[in-house]
């Protein structure tokens, strides 16, 4: 990861997912009284989106870019279970090589 400017470049999708999501997701209660298990975003991911910083994956073929979301498998707080999370982005622009 390099920042220059208000953007910053990662050189591959999984090095921006790692980025953007929580090392882990949480169990979470529904009005209705169900659990469910929810991804979080990265406290890092969250203030540079308030900073108004863009991101750059420098991979002209990267499918976070094409579909605007990363995917990642995590632990659930206060389990031994993992859960795979997919977090929409923003702030993404496309990398066009020199």
């Amino acid at each position: 990861m390099e920042e220059s400017n208000n953007t910053i470049y990662f050189e591959s999708d999984d090095e921006f997912t790692d980025f953007c999501v929580a090392p882990y997701a949480v169990v979470k209660q529904s009005e209705k009284g169900t659990y469910y298990v929810e991804g979080e975003y990265s406290d890092e991911y969250l203030e540079c989106i308030e900073q108004g910083k863009t991101f750059v994956i420098k991979d002209e073929d990267s499918v976070v870019f094409d579909r605007q979301c990363v995917s990642k498998r995590v632990s659930v707080q206060g389990t031994s279970r993992t859960t795979l999370v997919q977090l929409p982005v923003e702030n993404l622009e496309e990398y066009w090589e020199d």
